[in-house]
Order: structure tokens, then C-alpha cells, then sequence
């Protein structure tokens, strides 16, 4: 049995370094459960810009049907992040297997919202690394005696 009604993907050369999933069924809230969601909707993300990559919209089938899952699991397909409200502790693990993490969010979280937190953490990130003092790991070699002071 196929699961996958249909998909929208965009004609994209550019390369994501980060894209994330969210499971919706409105295209603007993660509002659903992963195994019942009716469409994943995939952002990529860069410094400086989102861009919505594809959306999948599925069969809803009540149960815990195998192909059912396995087929929003390959709609993840290179991404890093899924955001949604509820997920089964077997599917959770299926998915880090894969190299994507599951993160749970109240029902009333909007895409904009957590695509705007991405950005903050990301600009954060980058901001941290510029701060570290290049030079601090080889003066700590350097040092006859250890001291935890040093390493503030």
C-alpha cells in the first residue's frame, strides 16, 4: 500500500546546510503526531536565510502500520531535525539511527516561530566560536601545574 498522497518539492541547486521537518496540518503549526500526521513540511536553513524545500502529504491510516511509518521516516531524507508534538518511543529511536533528532512541541508552536529560533541559536553559535581565544588550549599545554582557574 503506497502512503504518500503527494509531494512538492522545489527546484533547489543550492546546497542546505540544515533542514528540518515539521509536522503539520496546516503548513504553518507543528500540530500533529508523527505516525498520524497527514504532511511533513521541510525547511532548509542557512545563516541568513529558510527556504521551504518540499512538503509530503500522506494517507492517514489509524494503527501502527509499518509501511506507514517507514514511509514518513524516508520523507525525512536528509534531515537533521524533526519537530512535532507527540512520537513513539520505537519511531524515536528509528529516527536517530538515521541521524535525525526528534524534538516534542506544544500543539499551538507555529513553523515561524521555531524557524526564528533556529536562526538565534545558529547567529549564537557563530558568535561563540569568534569569541574563543585561540591561544587558550596551548597555554594550557604549556603549564607546569594544573589549575581549574586557568580554564575560565
Amino acid at each position: 500500500m503506497y502512503h504518500i498522497n503527494r509531494q512538492f518539492s522545489t527546484v533547489c541547486a543550492e546546497e542546505w546546510p540544515m533542514k528540518v521537518a515539521f509536522a503539520s496540518s496546516d503548513c504553518l503549526h507543528v500540530d500533529q503526531h508523527f505516525g498520524a500526521t497527514p504532511r511533513l513540511v521541510v525547511y532548509g536553513v542557512k545563516e541568513h536565510e529558510v527556504m521551504l524545500l518540499r512538503v509530503a502529504d500522506f494517507s492517514v491510516f489509524s494503527g501502527h502500520l509499518e509501511e506507514k511509518i517507514s514511509c514518513r521516516i524516508n520523507a525525512l531524507e536528509d534531515c537533521v531535525t524533526l519537530y512535532c508534538v507527540a512520537i513513539g518511543e520505537r519511531v524515536f529511536r528509528q529516527l536517530l539511527q538515521i541521524g535525525v533528532r526528534a524534538v516534542r512541541v506544544p500543539a499551538t508552536t507555529t513553523i515561524g516561530e521555531l524557524l526564528q529560533e533556529i536562526h538565534h541559536y545558529w547567529y549564537d553559535k557563530e558568535q561563540r566560536k569568534k569569541m574563543r581565544d585561540p591561544e587558550r588550549f596551548a597555554r594550557l599545554l604549556e603549564e607546569k601545574e594544573w589549575d581549574d582557574k586557568n580554564l575560565r
